[in-house]
């Protein structure tokens, strides 16, 4: 095998990151290349889920019409 590609990027169509709480799942996806970067507020945004914090967080969970905005 020479090279191999599918085309596929772990980004949305609005290139914003998303951290949900499905259940006693946390997905944290769309982070594409930056996630490196990202990874220490994405950690800190997935244990306030967990852990149900009540302090503000950075960011705040919009609705998709609001990410289409931004």
């Amino acid at each position: 095998i020479v090279e191999t590609g599918v085309g596929i990027r772990p980004a949305f169509s609005d290139n914003l990151p998303r951290v949900e709480a499905h259940g006693r799942t946390v997905a944290i996806n769309g982070l594409y290349r930056h996630g490196f970067l990202l990874a220490p507020a994405m950690a800190r945004r997935a244990a306030d889920l967990v852990f149900d914090s009540d302090k503000p967080v950075e960011f705040a969970d919009e609705t998709d019409g609001q990410r289409r905005s931004a």
